[in-house]
């Protein structure tokens, strides 16, 4: 009787979980489905750059496997979710205005300075880019895909959730879909949001205008290929 392998999910937050952990679980029967949370962004993280960017998603997998005993072997693929959270939009996008965070639209974020916007979408896309051109880490296989402008505005159509609410509409986007997983395919290749074309593509095409900061991801390409569709690059 053969082992079945990890397949590792690296996300965000507790929220990223509880919404599509138990989804993915009973959808991918032939792997054991972990989720790894990373407590904060990997790719707008001040320390992170494109020098040091597979190190850091490859320093979370350790920690991974060091608290759960699994082996580096055991590793089968590493799937990483992110949130776009606009970083590829142009600078007149950027509107200034008295807030204490981020406010997202699906034309422009409002912040309280221009650069303070400017410094962490260099840094991002910069580090989203060489991630998603990542095929491997550590000798195993690794796919990057997005939430744009991130997860809550793809699951709900929501784009400024606070946290409270963030768990609130986790758990009931997990009930929705207990025991009716196949119908989550269904939601995740919506064609309102679901980005055609291949893997190379659909990050092209979330490069573009402002398309980071609306309601797309390229995550249904991810069912494609645990249910046997080829990754075209």
């Amino acid at each position: 009787m053969s082992t079945k392998k990890v397949i590792l999910f690296i996300v965000e937050g507790i929220t990223d979980k509880t919404s599509l952990g138990g989804i993915i679980d009973k959808l991918i029967k032939n792997e054991k489905i972990r989720f790894y949370i990373s407590n904060g962004d990997i790719t707008s993280d001040s320390s992170t750059n494109t020098q040091n960017a597979v190190k850091k998603v490859n320093e979370h997998v350790k920690r991974f496997l060091d608290g759960y005993s699994f082996n580096k072997s055991d590793l089968l693929q590493i799937i990483h979710l992110v949130d776009t959270d606009g970083a590829y939009i142009s600078d007149d996008s950027i509107e200034v205005d008295d807030v204490e965070k981020f406010i997202y639209s699906t034309e422009s974020i409002t912040a309280k300075s221009i650069e303070q916007v400017l410094e962490r979408n260099n840094r991002k896309k910069q580090v989203m880019n060489r991630l998603a051109s990542c095929p491997v880490i550590s000798k195993i296989s690794y796919t990057m895909y997005y939430f744009s402008c991130n997860l809550e505005h793809v699951l709900h159509n929501e784009i400024n959730l606070n946290d409270d609410l963030k768990f609130e509409y986790a758990e009931k986007f997990a009930e929705k879909y207990y025991e009716k997983e196949s119908e989550f395919i269904d939601f995740i290749n919506d064609e309102k949001f679901a980005v055609k074309g291949n893997f190379r593509e659909t990050w092209d095409f979330i490069k573009n205008g402002n398309n980071s900061l609306r309601r797309y991801t390229n995550f249904h390409l991810y069912f494609g290929q645990a249910y046997g569709e080829k990754k075209t690059t």
